[in-house]
């Protein structure tokens, strides 16, 4: 099927899918008390600012259902069906490697994807509540950076420009919480062996920075690239986490724990007479950390804090055995949040990453840090949002700039504009995209 036919295939899927939402509303009443379907189609086209080439035209339908069951049950459904005619994003089709077999995109040709997002079902048991299924674990607060959310891992499709509720990919878990008193105790359980999407060579938005990506040999050496050594056991290689939040004197509290295997695998290589082997292996990891907010009138401080195991680093010793070096990492971010209108919010932050051990010919510094800044307005009636979001790396020099303008024509059409701007030094890991800066229109119809 070639691109140009997926617009009307995805606008008329979104018509069936309403019209016989409707139609059997009745046919379903049996079995559900309650039943609400809804859908949103959306359009956008991203164009290259150095050299104005189309960098994606994507146009997606999102239906979702959300039933009311017997027994006080809830059933909700997401999915998303999408289309790109450029194909610059991920050229050709994704193996996904990096996902277990149930959490796959069913990948149509070289422009278009099926996915079911998310699937679960909510209930309750006197104090415990309970969702399980397919799903979205949040835990952190920071704009762009991440210290304790790392329940879900995140797609690089676009780098970090989406919202993070659109780059988290949803894992299969078992989430429960019970009230103690004034506090919750949340209790996950992960048996999805699902990991970052790292965008393959070629695409739009590859990873080239030596921060994160191993030189490659000299030419003429011979390598030998072995399998990626993926964890597959659903029981012995799930993911296990804990959360205690309370509510103390005004402060929002939390203590988090995350027995995890790093979403982005570890590249070694080892070096022989023969040449070079290189493997990829996912580790595990103990995160143990918290979190604080509280808000005085105008002003909201938060801030959260992580310790992790295990994080391993890539080094720049020829003698190293196998190219990487492992330490535990100290992670903060302190925020402030100003709010000097109902319509208008200035937030700024500070995130650090500390390496523990000071270990020779590591390509990152031992202290790793960015700032940001956010700022958004709504005005018209709130009928239209201004955000403005800057992260600058304290370290390299490099950052973003990302500004968006959102307008509500009607009360179910949305039409946006953005920018994104790269800056900075090539070996940065916001300057490695110079090349991918751009702007962005589009709009959202919601069903």
């Amino acid at each position: 099927m070639t691109s140009n036919r997926w617009p009307g295939l995805i606008v008329g899927t979104a018509m069936t899918f309403v019209a016989a939402s409707q139609a059997s509303a009745e046919s379903w009443s049996s079995l559900f008390e309650d039943i609400d379907a809804s859908a949103i189609v959306g359009v956008e086209t991203a164009f290259e600012t150095n050299d104005g080439d189309v960098q994606k035209a994507d146009i997606y339908f999102e239906p979702e259902i959300n039933a009311r069951l017997p027994g006080d049950l809830r059933l909700t459904a997401i999915g998303r069906l999408r289309a790109d005619a450029e194909d610059q994003l991920e050229p050709g089709r994704p193996g996904q490697g990096e996902r277990a077999p149930r959490s796959r995109r069913a990948i149509w040709g070289d422009h278009g994807e099926a996915e079911l997002r998310e699937l679960y079902l909510d209930g309750y048991w006197g104090d415990l509540s309970y969702r399980i299924g397919k799903q979205q674990t949040v835990w952190g607060q920071a704009d762009g950076l991440r210290v304790l959310d790392l329940v879900n891992p995140l797609d690089f499709r676009e780098f970090i420009l989406p919202d993070f509720e659109d780059r988290r990919i949803p894992l299969w878990t078992v989430n429960m919480e019970y009230a103690l008193g004034n506090s919750f105790l949340q209790i996950l359980w992960i048996p999805d062996q699902t990991y970052a999407d790292i965008p393959d060579a070629g695409a739009t938005f590859e990873f080239t920075s030596p921060l994160v990506i191993p030189a490659r040999p000299p030419i003429g050496v011979p390598a030998t690239i072995l399998p990626t050594n993926k964890p597959s056991r659903v029981v012995r290689d799930s993911d296990i986490g804990a959360r205690l939040s309370s509510f103390i004197n005004g402060w929002d509290l939390s203590l988090n724990y995350l027995y995890h295997y790093e979403d982005t695998p570890v590249v070694r290589r080892r070096i022989s007479p023969t040449g070079v082997t290189v493997s990829t292996d996912y580790e595990r990891s103990h995160l143990i950390g918290g979190s604080f907010s509280n808000t005085f009138d105008k002003i909201t401080i938060r801030g959260e804090l992580g310790y992790a195991t295990g994080r391993h680093f890539i080094t720049r010793l020829a003698t190293d055995s196998d190219g990487v070096v492992q330490t535990d990492e100290l992670s903060f971010v302190l925020g402030l949040d100003y709010q000097p209108t109902s319509n208008t919010l200035l937030s700024t932050q500070l995130f650090q990453g500390i390496a523990l051990d000071q270990v020779p010919g590591v390509i990152r510094d031992k202290a790793e840090g960015q700032i940001s800044v956010l700022a958004r307005h709504t005005f018209w009636n709130d009928r239209a949002t201004f955000d403005l979001l800057a992260i600058q790396s304290l370290n390299d020099g490099d950052g973003l700039i990302q500004t968006g303008f959102d307008y509500e024509l009607t009360s179910n059409l949305v039409v946006t504009i953005g920018a994104a701007t790269f800056y900075g030094s090539d070996n940065g890991l916001f300057g490695q995209f110079n090349e991918a800066s751009r702007i962005s229109v589009g709009f959202e119809w919601g069903l």
